[in-house]
């Protein structure tokens, strides 16, 4: 093992920024399609997670948010 490899991962202010921003698309996401109805609330969480999740090897983050939260709402429909 390499010394950076067993270093832990830092965190970099645009890093936080970026988890923030997807935090508050998972908000207004499950205010807008789940409201109060539990399947459609597990099914807004795991359509957001899947769609992250194609994501997660960007090399520019900036823009991660955004196209998450279009694709999410291309799937459960505008």
């Amino acid at each position: 093992m390499t010394p950076s490899s067993t270093s832990p991962v830092r965190q970099t202010d645009e890093d936080r920024h970026v988890s923030q921003q997807l935090r508050d698309v998972e908000s207004r996401l499950l205010e807008r399609y789940a409201r109060g109805d539990e399947p459609n609330e597990d099914r807004v969480r795991r359509t957001f997670e899947a769609v992250r999740a194609r994501f997660t090897d960007a090399r520019v983050r900036t823009y991660v948010p955004i196209l998450v939260e279009r694709a999410v709402r291309a799937e459960l429909g505008h």
